[in-house]
């Protein structure tokens, strides 16, 4: 067995040397996402992997990453312990933590030894990774691989046109989950998969509604499908309520979560196959270790941007946050508990995954809460404060309730890259927004191209905080809040500014017709009446990438240094009126009646009350 590792490893090892020397004899494999080196590395793998896949005492899985491990570190003795480690944490997830190891390794083992002719083709398995690990070009492979697991019990692959909406749903995740501990190293990951089990199956339900209300929708039109086969509507399968077609699940996931695939198979075999790179950041002579971000964006609090703050963190802590929606962003049972830094937990959060499957690119890898009316106040003002000026990305979420849903709620809300301006009179923004349900039933609204005058109503803001009560003039009648779509009137999403209820609708000419709230009911007056509903949670987010986030927060920075310098000098400007004001009499005040009884001191006399001049 050690002898296996060893003659590998000097084959990786005399790779990298040829490649260094431009030597390409030694290389004799390659494929459209993967250089020679990396080709062989997996081609090696086959081989380290062959002589070790009968180990009763390991999952097969464990046995494919032991091996990349062993063969990216040329032998496996610089990374030995980390190997050993990371190998153990591997096998408890595949023993505790999810249903479809078994399916996983037997179809993962399948695609490893494809037989041609029944000799093993050794470029097969190179091409299958490099087609998953491609991207969209790779996305048929990927969507198959995901679907023969789902026809996998562990022992054979048997041919379906169905499977139920929620095992697909709940493999995806269930492999996410597992990738992304592999990635952050965690050393209590066994205690950590079972800290998130009612988030985690909330989620698996949000987007199995969604994959099957998608597939209900969808099931009287016929049109052609790329994979072929009968596309008559299988009434009886459908009526199980239950149940999806590979043509569905495709449909679906390329409209609503186009990077729920990516995010979970692609990157799992990524992580599998090119492991992640040890913490050694001046060791470059190892290329097959890869440095991989978290699957996960990390929660942080904005008072991390203050310069008080950010001196004082390290790298991994963050500022302690609580969300109602998204958990604790640090770990709970930390020591450094009550310090400005604490570590960053590493948890994985069902929630915030759902997001990326929208769009990663979108989203980035930090969040920065900028307001929460549970930490921040229920004030308009304070969310004012808060968003006006920032000129990135914002994701707002919130979770309500309503009377005629007793015990239930939903959560909702829109995702803008414009940035918020006050007072507008009229809608603003770009098209570059969307809005979502995240619960009970996944949901994703897009935004609709303006027509003329039809549509293009994406964000509205307006509030007469600052307003000078005195000064009507400056006031006006339009509604005070913030929202989405629909008309000043008949709002798509609005919060008003009590910031206590909010008011829905299922459709409008700028977003694509969906519900946000609870499903009308069936006496309903109108399939888009308003419906109102009663905030419990709300939170904004600063998303994107760093860059991005950074310039927005400068840009929040500056537009509240110049509004505090409008203010102050409005102040001063407002207090020299006033005195002028007083001085003239057209404020009655005896504050400066002294100065009348003293103005004829020069002449030799005072002015009594009578307003004569009395003689010294």
């Amino acid at each position: 067995m050690g002898n296996v590792f060893s003659d590998c490893a000097e084959s990786q090892s005399t790779l990298a040397r040829s490649q260094n020397n431009n030597d390409d004899d030694v290389v004799t494999y390659e494929s459209s996402s993967f250089n020679k080196l990396e080709s062989n590395h997996l081609h090696n793998m086959q081989k380290a992997v062959g002589a070790r896949e009968n180990r009763q005492d390991m999952n097969f899985i464990v046995v494919v990453w032991r091996c990349a491990h062993t063969l990216a570190d040329n032998g496996g003795g610089k990374y030995a312990g980390v190997t050993e480690q990371r190998c153990q944490r591997l096998d408890a997830m595949c023993t505790r933590g999810f249903n479809a190891v078994d399916s996983l390794s037997y179809v993962l083992k399948e695609k490893l030894y494809q037989s041609q002719n029944n000799d093993v083709n050794e470029l097969l398995f190179v091409e299958f990774v490099s087609n998953i690990c491609s991207g969209s070009y790779g996305h048929r492979t990927t969507l198959d691989f995901v679907w023969e697991i789902c026809c996998c019990d562990g022992v054979e692959i048997e041919a379906k046109d169905r499977v139920p909406a929620e095992m697909i749903i709940e493999l995806c995740i269930d492999i996410a989950e597992m990738t992304h501990y592999m990635i952050i190293d965690d050393t209590s990951v066994t205690k950590e998969l079972t800290n998130n089990g009612s988030r985690k199956k909330a989620i698996i339900q949000s987007l199995a509604n969604s994959l099957l209300e998608y597939a209900r929708s969808s099931s009287q039109q016929d049109f052609s499908y790329e994979y072929g086969g009968n596309t008559t509507t299988n009434v009886a399968a459908i009526a199980d309520n239950t149940s999806i077609s590979k043509r569905d699940f495709h449909e679906w996931q390329r409209k609503v979560v186009p990077d729920l695939l990516q995010n979970s198979v692609a990157q799992f075999l990524q992580v599998l196959l090119f492991p992640p790179k040890p913490d050694d950041k001046n060791d470059r002579s190892m290329p097959m270790f890869r440095r991989y971000n978290r699957l996960i964006p990390v929660l942080h609090s904005s008072k991390e941007l203050l310069p008080r703050n950010a001196a004082k963190l390290k790298d991994g802590e963050v500022v302690p946050m609580k969300s109602a929606l998204f958990g604790h962003n640090y770990v709970e049972d930390d020591t450094s508990a009550g310090l400005t830094g604490q570590v960053a937990t590493k948890v994985f959060a069902p929630e915030v995954f759902a997001f990326t499957t929208i769009s990663a690119s979108k989203f980035g890898n930090n969040w920065y809460r900028v307001y929460s009316g549970t930490e921040d106040g229920w004030t308009f003002n304070q969310l004012e404060n808060s968003i006006i000026g920032y000129q990135a990305p914002t994701l707002i979420i919130i979770q309500a309730s309503s009377k005629d849903h007793p015990g239930k709620s939903v959560t909702f809300g829109a995702y803008t890259a414009a940035k918020w301006e006050k007072n507008k009179k009229d809608f603003f923004g770009s098209a570059d927004c969307f809005l979502f349900q995240l619960e009970p039933t996944l949901r994703v609204m897009k935004s609709l191209p303006k027509m003329g005058t039809r549509g293009g109503h994406y964000m509205y803001f307006h509030s007469n905080t600052n307003v000078v009560s005195n000064n009507l003039g400056k006031k006006d009648e339009l509604v005070e809040g913030f929202g989405f779509g629909g008309t000043t009137r008949n709002p798509r999403l609005f919060v008003d500014r009590s910031l206590e209820e909010c008011r829905v609708m299922n459709q409008d000419t700028s977003f694509e017709e969906g519900h946000l709230g609870f499903p009308p009911s069936s006496d309903s007056m109108s399939v888009n009446s308003s419906t109102t509903l009663q905030i419990d949670f709300l939170e904004i987010y600063a998303v994107g990438d760093d860059d991005t986030i950074q310039r927005g927060f400068l840009a929040l920075n500056q537009y509240r240094d110049i509004a505090d310098a409008n203010l102050r000098n409005a102040r001063t400007v407002d207090k020299a009126a006033f005195m002028g004001d007083l001085r003239n009499g057209v404020i009655e005040s005896k504050a400066f009646a002294h100065r009348g009884q003293v103005d004829g001191r020069a002449h030799g006399s005072l002015k009594g009350d009578d307003g004569k001049a009395n003689g010294l």
